[in-house]
């Protein structure tokens, strides 16, 4: 932190009730958002109110610093990112207040999706769709007038506004709507006409108002032509500044006007908005096409059907469908070139249906060859087919290949009637640039969205940026179109809204002089003098790497710099609905430094010079890796499936190498050091473990929370009471059926009846089974730790034991899900080489090498009745490791048995997460719905794979949570001792 940082850090926290961060990590995580561009700012600031946003305002004036206002940081233009302050409201400003059947108070940083969640049980919504729902804030809305797939029908967000508080440069607060031009002529009320005295904030805030007012009605009057001759509309369109329309002859629609101006004219406070009815019923239709051509001739001819939406997506698109979604594959012909997606709204099923079916009969008229892949009315069916350009349109930087899609041309507008010919002589500039490009449209509006495929750009390559983007915005202007409909300006697009505009340009300065006449607002957006700008500030691509950075997992600098820029930054990540388990602690700490991408941020700075190599091991450092507990659900829900976790590990790494572990860490992660020990002394530990003064020690000085509820020691190790011939090492090239058991630490020490419940499956089923004597534990809570020396040390010793086995095609079944995701994951890049890959191949989770014999019909089916009622938890690593959880699917086959899934989410223990004095809390509001569940449930039992998802449904239950593999063994007839397993627990821990 330089001495201005450090100013700036200890006045603005002084100002204002928020944050204020100054330190490099955190500069580097909001140096870019999802566009080609990075610029670290000098700070980040996150108001909690109206008042911290003034007094920003007025620090920065005062000091001559820009503000750069910041939802989720999830554009594509660079409209987000700058060198002076940046303020992210997404973190405190997100309430929200319904006042009346028709207008709602939000403030800027409430996410989208969220506040129509809200409104939805009072059958209201607020309409505008952009496409990230889920991550994008209505502030950013407003900034850029997002509108989405249905702007035909319901409009764009500046057609939902009724008033908005904004605060000016200097700090100036006031609220504008459609205001009335006659109080231009009347006194300010609460004036004084001393010239001694100071006036109100909310008279000075009136004063700067009608001032505004006033300049902008005289602005608009004398360039009246000129703005109805330059301003297109008819096509959604939010570059400039919006003058058409806004002014009538006694009222200006300052409201309007403000929508889509970037922040770089006023920051929002809050925003009254208008909000609308639910449709009452949807339907939708999915259209294959043989040729784009066809599919964008068709789109004249739904148009007259009044859709309330009709996107249309391009073969790479459909391709990317198939591989995401088996039933997408079935629904898609490999034939298809093009599809188009088609909404109808009505009063009744019967109206949809009806209006559907006009829309295919219709297309059918003029194309007979177009196929009906779909059509239903049914609301899951329907988000069904919207997930495709929802989900689908995020993953085009999977495709394979150096070049990526780039997102610089992306938001195009054109006439609807002229989509056709515009797409015609795009191709042609593409062609002409040896280019090709993904086609993705809100056709019925006209709205473009184009993505050409381009190497990694650098200083040298960079101008082919602005001679696409000069010819095809060319293009764009002969069929009076616009260079951006609903993503902005920013940086991509500013030098080329001259061309657009011509004298109108002018006008657009004078607004900004008026409202900022400083330059203090987002600098650079939408009035710039540079006419490069479009090429300047992109994202750096390193090609020499610090040698300071010492990497302890087992990729290059290059291979970690190809991993980090597949990140695109597109903020799915951020997402905190429901149905997404994306990053359990963003969701209850909705930070930047939590989400997943700040990892991928981070080793682009620290790879590209931008951060200093010994901020690896920096507290900030450890801070941002501590938010990741390794679940690997990022992976999972990343479009681009970006290794965020193990970025994390590597950064944890750096900490631990240059500073060690802190005292609970290193307890916790050396867990299974002490399981001897505890069985040994079982009756004492378990003592212990149940004795409130005992547990008060425990956390002191061991760091163990004492209302964690811990599991009981068993009084001899499964190792250490399996029979001897499983353990006699079988002869190479023995039966091609035997399976080796890999135990881990919780069967082990805590629950050899697990152990033994598979080995009791596995003999029934007549397969054979060798347990390595002297096999370790996994190491996971090591490798979560960042403690990587010690856990390659585990690994070593294990793969020497597995690596033969795993070379004669032996299975390797874990009963512990975080068992098999370190031998498959983390082995491989602690211990690059041929033996970790191999045992890597051979891994398999239990049920899963249980539902593998089901398949192949070698499994035995003579399960006997139980007849119980269970919910099931599906902890994350089961997710992680496979599409399926074959062990419920298994457990399905039980007779009477009825099993429930609990869809609450991540159960928060992440291993021993949620054992740690300092997280315990975190871990629990994680899990908190988990937990709730299980206190209130009438089930005979809880059920999960994971030994800590059990720790958690239990923790404030009486009811137990039972492995399913005991379920399986108790059904089968093997182990009748089982069913104390189902008794409710006796003693049951108060935790206050």
């Amino acid at each position: 932190m330089d001495r201005q940082q450090q100013r700036i850090a200890e006045d603005l926290s002084s100002l204002i009730a928020g944050d204020v961060r100054c330190d490099p990590v955190s500069l580097s995580i909001y140096s870019s958002d999802a566009s080609l561009y990075q610029l670290p700012p000098l700070c980040v600031a996150y108001p909690r109110d109206r008042e911290d946003m003034i007094a920003i305002a007025r620090y920065a004036s005062e000091m001559h610093i820009p503000i750069i206002p910041r939802g989720a940081g999830t554009g594509l233009v660079g409209d987000a990112i700058g060198t002076g302050i940046v303020i992210d409201c997404s973190r405190f400003m997100t309430g929200f207040e319904l006042l009346n059947d028709n207008l709602i108070l939000v403030q800027p940083g409430v996410v989208h999706a969220r506040l129509n969640r809200y409104l939805k049980p009072l059958g209201l919504y607020f309409p505008p769709d952009p496409s990230n729902t889920e991550v994008t804030t209505v502030g950013s809305m407003l900034a850029i007038d997002a509108a989405g797939s249905r702007a035909i029908r319901v409009g764009s967000t500046r057609d939902h506004v009724n008033r908005i508080e904004v605060v000016l440069a200097d700090g100036t607060c006031f609220d504008v709507g459609n205001e009335s031009l006659s109080i231009l002529n009347q006194p300010v009320a609460g004036s004084s006409t001393s010239l001694l005295s100071e006036p109100s904030p909310e008279v000075r805030g009136e004063q700067a108002r009608r001032t505004i007012l006033s300049k902008m009605s005289k602005l608009l009057t004398d360039n009246a032509q000129l703005i109805q001759e330059k301003q297109r509309t008819g096509i959604p369109n939010c570059s400039g500044y919006f003058l058409k329309g806004i002014k009538s002859r006694d009222h200006l629609n300052l409201a309007r006007m403000l929508v889509g101006s970037e922040g770089t004219l006023g920051l929002f406070t809050s925003a009254i908005l208008h909000v609308s009815p639910l449709p009452a019923h949807r339907g939708v239709a999915l259209l294959l096409f043989g040729d784009l051509s066809s599919a964008i001739k068709a789109v004249q001819t739904i148009t007259h059907e009044q859709p309330s939406a009709c996107d249309l997506l391009d073969r790479r698109l459909l391709s990317l469908a198939r591989d995401a979604d088996p039933r997408f594959a079935s629904l898609i012909s490999p034939a298809a070139e093009a599809a188009l997606l088609v909404e109808q709204v009505g009063f009744s099923d019967a109206q949809v249906q009806q209006r559907l079916h006009n829309v295919t009969l219709a297309v059918k008229n003029i194309n007979s060859r177009v196929v009906v892949a779909m059509e239903t009315h049914q609301p899951d069916e329907v988000d069904f087919l919207w997930s495709l350009p929802q989900k689908v349109v995020p993953s085009l930087s999977r495709l394979p290949g150096e070049s990526r899609p780039q997102p610089f041309v992306e938001d195009i507008a054109v006439p609807p009637e002229r989509l056709n010919e515009f797409s015609q002589k795009a191709q042609k500039v593409f062609q002409r640039h040896e280019v090709t490009a993904t086609f993705y449209a809100h056709a019925a509006s006209g709205q473009i969205h184009l993505r050409p495929f381009l190497p990694a750009l650098t200083e040298q390559n960079a101008p082919i940026l602005e001679s696409i983007a000069r010819d095809l915005y060319q293009t764009v202007f002969s069929v009076n179109g616009t260079i951006s409909g609903e993503h902005g300006d920013g940086l991509a697009r500013t030098a080329f809204l001259r061309s657009q505009y011509g004298d109108l340009y002018r006008v657009f300065r004078e607004v900004k002089d008026i409202f900022d006449p400083s330059n203090l607002l987002n600098p650079g957006k939408i009035i710039n003098d540079d006419p490069h700008v479009t090429i300047r500030n992109l994202r750096p691509v390193p090609e020499k790497f610090p040698e300071l950075i010492d990497l302890q997992l087992g990729w290059t600098p290059q291979e970690l710099q190809n991993e980090a820029s597949r990140c695109n930054g597109c903020g799915s990540c951020r997402r905190q609905d429901d149905g997404s388990r994306m990053c359990p602690v963003f969701r209850i700490e909705p930070v930047e430094e939590a989400s997943p991408r700040a990892k991928a941020n981070l080793f682009r700075g620290l790879l590209s010079g931008a951060i200093h190599p010994n901020e690896l091991s920096s507290q900030d450092t450890k801070r941002l890796a501590d938010t990741c507990v390794n679940c690997k659900q990022c992976v999972l829900d990343c479009p681009s499936s970006v290794n965020i976790p193990q970025m994390a590990i590597e950064a944890k790494a750096a900490y631990v190498s240059a500073n060690g572990l802190d005292h609970t860490d290193w307890i916790l992660s050396r867990a299974h050091s002490f399981g001897a020990l505890g069985s040994t002394l079982s009756m004492a530990a378990n003592w212990a473990i149940n004795n409130s003064t005992a547990r008060w020690v425990m956390e002191k000085m061991m760091g163990i929370h004492r209302h964690r509820k811990l599991p009981l020691f068993s009084r001899r190790s499964f190792l250490r009471s399996v029979p001897r011939k499983l353990t006699k090492r079988p002869r190479p090239g023995s039966d091609p059926d035997l399976v080796i058991f890999f135990v881990d630490y919780y069967a082990n020490y805590h629950d050899p009846e697990l152990a033994h419940a598979l080995l009791a499956i596995l003999q029934h089923n007549q397969i054979p089974v060798y347990i390595p004597p002297l096999q370790l534990a996994s190491g996971m809570a090591m490798v979560s730790a960042g403690d990587l020396i010690a856990a390659r040390s585990l690994a070593k010793e294990n793969i020497q034991i597995l690596s033969e086995f795993a070379r004669e095609g032996h299975r390797i079944v874990c009963t512990e899900p975080a068992a098999a995701i370190c031998l498959k994951q983390e082995y491989p890049m602690l211990v690059p080489g041929e033996d970790s890959e191999v045992i890597a191949s051979q891994v398999l989770e239990a049920g899963e090498y249980l539902w593998e014999r089901r398949e192949s019909g070698r499994l035995r089916t003579d399960f006997g009745r139980l007849a119980m009622e269970l919910d099931y938890h599906t902890p994350c690593h089961i997710k992680a490791l496979s599409s399926r959880s074959a062990l419920k699917e298994l457990l399905a086959l039980i007779p009477e048995l009825q099993v429930n899934t609990i869809e609450k989410g991540c159960s928060g223990m992440a291993g021993t997460y949620g054992l740690a004095r300092e997280t315990f809390e975190t871990s629990k509001q994680i899990g908190q719905e988990l937990i709730d569940h299980m206190k209130i449930t009438n089930v005979h039992a809880g059920a999960t794979e994971c030994s800590s998802c059990k720790m958690q449904m239990e923790q404030e239950s009486a009811i137990p949570t039972i492995h399913p593999i005991k379920l399986l063994a108790l059904s089968y007839g093997l182990m009748p001792e089982l069913e104390r397993s189902l008794q409710p627990q006796k003693k049951k821990l108060v935790v206050s």
